[in-house]
């Protein structure tokens, strides 16, 4: 860790500290082992992320935090960092910090995807974290929160990026139902880039949890910059005693050829670390195969990560 993220850690934590009588500071480790075939072999990568935050207020609040990375490659970053406002019938969000999920993959230690990830819509285009436009100049996120009730809310998430006086532009809407056992979360993606290309999509996730045991299912399709229709479905199980598992099927429209298509199915387990507090294991295989005109080499792979939270 770098003296310089040190100094500013210490600094931005001294600030909350001596501003928020609620601060509050955690910390976490996440540490992986991976094996992946095409001749990567064994790998490993981690991260401890340092996290502040605070809130103040009653009928009306402020809240804000600041998650700090240290890496096992030698990089720091910053996760998330934002500042929120307002009451329990809605709030603003701005800053680095992620919306609501429209394709949520429970216990996603490892999901390969043949040819990458690019290239399967899951509605999380202006979904967020976003770094620097590239004039480097932050992009812009908001995001509004209108808590309707009776478990009903809409979140709108407005993003810019500007360059050379132009800008790309973003609107995702999501509307959300939860109540008892029952979630279901509804989006549309609207994104207008630079030279006048356009983005679109719509995507829908629903998950029931029966007695500790929950299936989900995703469905997301959009019409990307070039023009081709894509669609991505998935099938989940989660459980309460730590197991996971899903089946993503990707494909986009290719003009004058076969669609793109990529399949993948993945499983997870997480256990408890010899009975220790925050400690956990996790072990993970995933496999993808690309099909139609995705020509690219399977993707197979197991991961042993341990977290721990201190």
């Amino acid at each position: 860790m770098s003296y310089k993220f040190r100094a500013t850690a210490v600094a931005v934590m001294a600030v909350i500290a001596t501003s928020a009588a609620h601060a509050e500071f955690n910390a976490n480790i996440e540490f992986d082992n991976t094996y992946l075939n095409n001749q990567r072999g064994l790998g490993q990568s981690g991260r401890v992320e340092l996290n502040a935050q605070g809130k103040a207020g009653k009928n009306m609040f402020i809240a804000g935090k600041a998650a700090f990375l240290a890496k096992k490659d030698g990089g720091v970053a910053t996760d998330d960092m934002w500042v929120q406002l307002g009451s329990a019938a809605g709030d603003v969000k701005l800053g680095r910090f992620e919306g609501a999920d429209l394709f949520p993959v429970p216990r996603d230690a490892l999901v390969l995807y043949a040819g990458g990830d690019g290239n399967v819509y899951r509605g999380q285009v202006l979904r967020g974290r976003f770094g620097n436009a590239a004039n480097g100049q932050g992009v812009f996120h908001a995001a509004g929160t209108l808590n309707i009730g009776g478990g009903l809310s809409l979140e709108l998430g407005l993003v810019e990026a500007h360059k050379n006086n132009n800008s790309n532009k973003g609107l995702r809407p999501v509307v959300q139902y939860a109540a008892g056992p029952l979630t279901v979360r509804a989006g549309i993606e609207a994104i207008k880039y630079l030279g006048g290309n356009s983005e679109t999509g719509v995507a829908v996730t629903g998950a029931y949890d029966i007695g500790g045991i929950t299936p989900s299912v995703n469905v997301a399709m959009g019409k990307n910059a070039a023009g081709q229709k894509q669609s991505t479905y998935g099938v989940f199980v989660n459980t309460a005693f730590g197991a996971a598992a899903g089946y993503i099927h990707a494909q986009t429209k290719v003009a004058g050829s076969s669609n793109y298509k990529t399949d993948t199915f993945y499983v997870a387990y997480t256990m408890p670390l010899f009975d220790i507090a925050g400690a956990s294991a996790t072990i993970a295989a995933s496999t993808s195969k690309g099909s139609g005109s995705n020509n690219a080499a399977d993707e197979n792979g197991v991961k042993l990560r341990f977290n721990y939270g201190f």
